[in-house]
């Protein structure tokens, strides 16, 4: 253990891409609200200096690109460690670029414990997955189907829908493939995410609720999770529950689980300290 880490077992950084230090203000009492005694979380926000062109919202996949090389150097602190959480909703390069130099630190520094790394785009997928996928028996006996449910994405400008939708069947299929049918797809509040936390606030509940609602009825199976598709969009569940029960009633909008990726990537990363996989 280094000895900077003290008497806690692990230490994970959240890397906010972009150079708004109020975005990564509103994510440390979402991650503080976890209370995981064995973790302790650092914040890096990047540096306005490292840009040639400072990005203060990551509004479309250019601006991913832009940042992720901005924030190359933060594979300076892999030693000091155990994970990385990339806290833009996106397919964000820079998860390859930690992936890739843990790699690198691990194969240098052999019999130390596992590093990971993570997105909160990556985080949500896969716990949608975990939440909507499941095999059931057909009519015919011993035959077996996929539960029909999806899960869907509702996020910010409308430049992340063709990447959003593209990015998943990537992930998921194939490069160049469709989306698979357990995708119901993206919706869009047409609000970037500086804009979420400077416009008013019924206005923006009021979006993200239509974005949401729109997912929904326009979705030809049961969309049984929605991935907040941002990360300034957290603690902003309530505004897409509205739009769960606005297109499926109570009852079933009561049933769409809500899936917020930086808790779900804080929540994996821990795990994966703990496991050592």
């Amino acid at each position: 253990m280094s000895p900077e880490r003290g008497d806690v077992p692990f230490r994970i950084m959240v890397v906010n891409p972009n150079i708004s230090v109020e975005m990564t203000d509103a994510l440390r009492p979402i991650i503080d609200g976890l209370k995981f005694g064995d973790v302790e979380w650092t914040f890096y926000t990047s540096h306005r200096e490292d840009s040639e062109e400072p990005i203060e919202s990551i509004n479309g996949p250019e601006d991913s690109a832009k940042t992720a090389w901005a924030c190359r150097n933060v594979t300076q602190h892999i030693p000091q460690h155990d994970a990385f959480l990339v806290a833009c909703y996106s397919a964000h390069p820079l998860v390859g670029m930690l992936r890739k130099a843990i790699a690198e630190y691990e194969a240098e520094h052999s019999g130390q414990r596992h590093r990971f790394v993570t997105g909160i785009f990556e985080a949500s997928v896969m716990t949608s997955l975990s939440l909507i996928s499941a095999f059931s028996l057909t009519s015919v006996r011993y035959a077996r189907e996929q539960v029909e449910d999806s899960f869907g994405i509702v996020t910010t400008g409308s430049a992340w829908k063709p990447d959003l939708t593209c990015a998943v069947a990537e992930m998921l299929v194939g490069k160049d493939a469709d989306p698979p049918a357990c995708f119901a797809g993206v919706a869009t509040t047409g609000l970037s995410a500086i804009e979420l936390h400077h416009t008013d606030p019924q206005e923006v509940r009021r979006r993200i609720s239509k974005a949401t609602a729109d997912l929904l009825r326009n979705s030809k199976t049961f969309v049984a999770a929605v991935c907040l598709g941002c990360a300034g969009m957290v603690g902003m569940d309530e505004a897409v529950r509205e739009g769960c029960i606005t297109a499926y009633g109570k009852q079933k909008g009561m049933r769409v689980r809500i899936i917020d990726g930086v808790l779900a990537g804080a929540r994996q990363l821990a795990d994966h300290c703990r496991s050592g996989y």
